[in-house]
Order: C-alpha cells, then sequence, then structure tokens
C-alpha cells in the first residue's frame, strides 16, 4: 500500500471518483508539512486499496505523485531561432 500526493482537492477527488467507479478502496486526508501553520494550504494524500499497476497508470494522469517519483521540471518552451530586433 503507497500513498499518492496531491497539491490541490480538486485533483486528488477526480482519482478517488475514478477509483471508487472501478472498485478500489479510497482514504483522502489533508496532510501538514513540518512547520506548516497554514490548514488552507496543505498537500493531500491518498492511500489506495489494492494498490496496483492500474492505480499507478492513473496517477500521472490525475496530477498525482508517489515518494520517490522523479519530479522532471515542465519542458522548456521552444527559444526563438533568430535574433531579437
Amino acid at each position: 500500500m503507497s500513498a499518492i500526493h496531491f497539491d490541490t482537492s480538486e485533483d486528488a477527488t477526480e482519482l478517488v471518483k475514478a477509483l471508487e467507479a472501478e472498485g478500489y478502496r479510497t482514504d483522502l486526508r489533508p496532510e501538514g508539512f513540518a512547520g506548516e501553520d497554514d490548514s488552507e494550504d496543505r498537500a493531500w494524500v491518498l492511500v489506495v486499496e489494492p494498490f496496483d499497476d492500474r492505480v499507478v497508470e492513473m496517477v500521472d494522469v490525475y496530477g498525482g505523485w508517489m515518494p520517490g517519483d522523479e519530479q522532471l521540471p515542465p519542458e522548456a518552451p521552444d527559444l526563438p531561432t533568430e535574433p531579437l530586433r
């Protein structure tokens, strides 16, 4: 059983709906980080049972991540090939 993390409750809620429609059991809760005071600015943690390859596929689609995932920076925009005038 692994935890899936989200920055927003909206993304997490969408995944919960999709997983429960497929018969998974879910537990979604806010999780504060050490030293964090603002209850509005918390991450969300989703625990799914059973945790299988289908869950892993869906995590990327709904914007979540799991501990140990590499957080790649967004792709850089294309730069101009011509000099600016």
